[in-house]
């Protein structure tokens, strides 16, 4: 070690400050390169099992009160936490990185010695401690390319590391002048980064989304939901990508002669289609976590019929490739309407949608439609699935409902204008939608688009507005099911089963 390194180390050790950021630098580093190895299917990203973890154990009236207030970024502020924590770990383990050096005396051994225990650490404690298991054999990536993933980047953690340490050490003699004060002002400016990044990883979801349209025509030419625009709600930081040649969907349990069958096994089969309209559990009146798309695939019934069920099965429980599950009652998989899905909207599912298959179940929201479908088992007795492990309800039933589309909240018209929405039911029909806009006084009924696109599909109505004088009208809206039964008009929230009350806008008219 030159003059020069020395005299720079006599003066970083007592500047513990410089060796925690050095760590943090050099933990960026090496979490970095696992999230590239994470994305392209060789490895295992910690934050992201860290996110996983918190999801499992939060209960779901403490998720849902984050999903109700932060939306979409509620998941951003986890994953941004997650990282915050790896960084200050790797701070931590940088603290004794001169007494390590004093103890082996050889750079390269020290390198080595971080590398390996940086990696020991992760694979053999944090990543057992997050539910991965033992070198990440629990996880998607296996123990295999978790193991490769994290020793390339506890290597990298260390060569960043020894980077800072000792080469950069030996350009300043005098050590690095880095005070308590700046110390904090750029643990300041860091966290102000890390808000920036925080409003761009949930821009546009941290606040309530309504479901709406720029007009009325917008509405009508986009009935069928674009696949680009449908909603996607997943309990993953980084989805699933399933190669469709080698999937295999296995279909056992109670039943006769278990089978497996593989992506071109289905493809061959007679193929159901059917508009289905979807809706999240977690969706707020109004809200925009709600789509409307044909779906095509086999009647699960059919696959059902092929390995035989047991008498004694009644409830049928899915397992997906990310390792979520649901379940649904056997009565409501022997309904030809709930399909093992390969297609939407006429091609074939996107890795966001659950490709290569995925459930569909006219009625239930949409946390029973389980995305990246891997096995279907019968079992006996209520089978309770990820969501409803956690308080969520395992009947899912949707309830009924109407949007107001367009206008906007608080749009300004001058002359009479076209109130428009949509209206649902889940597979019970829409059979009438009234509209208010008198704050519910009186009500007066709207005209469904006719003819309705499926019992199980949303239904799109409109209501003339012709205000006589100016002001502020406060419009509402109400569906009926096919049975005449209306919606609730109570106030409830997503959470456990789901959410109800009345939509409603505020029009503000200019004469």
């Amino acid at each position: 070690m030159s003059r020069a390194t020395r005299a720079g180390w006599e003066r970083i050790r007592g500047l513990p400050w410089a060796r925690f950021g050095a760590g943090s630098i050099a933990a960026a580093a090496g979490v970095a390169l696992t999230f590239v190895l994470r994305a392209l299917g060789l490895g295992m990203f910690l934050p992201e099992l860290a996110v996983d973890f918190a999801v499992n154990v939060i209960p779901g009236g403490l998720e849902s009160f984050f999903i109700r207030t932060m939306g979409g970024g509620a998941k951003a502020l986890a994953v941004l936490a997650s990282l915050a924590a790896v960084l200050a770990a790797g701070g931590l383990l940088a603290l004794p990185y001169r007494r390590v050096q004093g103890w082996l005396g050889n750079r390269w051994l020290v390198l080595a010695a971080y590398a390996a225990g940086t990696a020991a650490a992760t694979l053999l404690l944090a990543v057992p401690l997050l539910g991965g298991g033992i070198a990440g054999a629990a996880t998607s990536a296996g123990w295999g390319f978790a193991t490769f993933s994290q020793v390339l980047g506890a290597i990298l953690y260390a060569a960043v590391l020894d980077y800072w340490l000792v080469d950069v050490a030996a350009h300043y003699p005098e050590g690095f002048h880095l005070s308590r004060r700046q110390f904090i002002a750029a643990g300041l400016g860091a966290i102000a980064a890390a808000g920036v990044a925080f409003y761009g990883l949930s821009a546009g979801v941290v606040a309530r989304a309504r479901l709406a349209f720029a007009s009325v025509e917008e509405m009508f030419a986009k009935e069928r939901t674009p696949t680009a625009e449908f909603y996607t709600v997943t309990k993953n930081v980084i989805d699933p990508e399933v190669d469709a040649g080698s999937w295999r969907l296995e279909v056992d349990g109670l039943v006769a002669v278990p089978r497996t069958y593989g992506y071109a096994d289905l493809e061959a089969r007679s193929a159901e289609e059917e508009f289905v309209t979807l809706e999240c559990v977690s969706n707020e009146v109004g809200g925009d976590l709600i789509g409307n798309a044909t779906w095509s695939g086999i009647a699960l019934a059919d696959l059902l019929a092929d390995v035989g069920a047991d008498p004694a099965a009644d409830w049928v429980a899915l397992t997906c490739a990310d390792g979520y599950t649901a379940g649904i009652p056997l009565a409501k998989a022997l309904d030809r309407r709930t399909i093992v899905a390969l297609r939407m909207n006429g091609f074939p599912l996107t890795r966001a949608h659950g490709a290569p298959a995925r459930i569909i179940v006219p009625g239930l929201y949409g946390m029973f439609h389980a995305k990246w479908l891997t096995r279907i088992s019968l079992v006996q007795g209520e089978f309770l699935g990820f969501w409803q492990r956690k308080g969520w309800t395992n009947r899912g039933a949707i309830r009924t409902t109407a949007i107001i589309a367009t206008p906007r909240p608080d749009t300004v018209v001058t002359g009479p204008t076209t109130i428009g929405g949509v209206a649902f039911a889940g597979d019970r029909g829409v059979s009438r939608v009234e509209v208010s806009t008198d704050g519910g006084a009186t009500w007066a009924p709207a005209t469904l688009k006719a003819p309705a696109l499926s019992e199980t599909a949303w239904v799109l109505w409109t209501f003339p507005f012709d205000p006589s004088e100016g002001g502020a009208y406060r419009v509402l809206v109400r569906a009926y099911d096919r049975a005449s039964v209306p919606q609730e008009a109570s106030a409830a929230p997503p959470f456990p089963d789901g959410s109800a009350g009345y939509d409603s806008i505020t029009i503000l008219v200019s004469r």
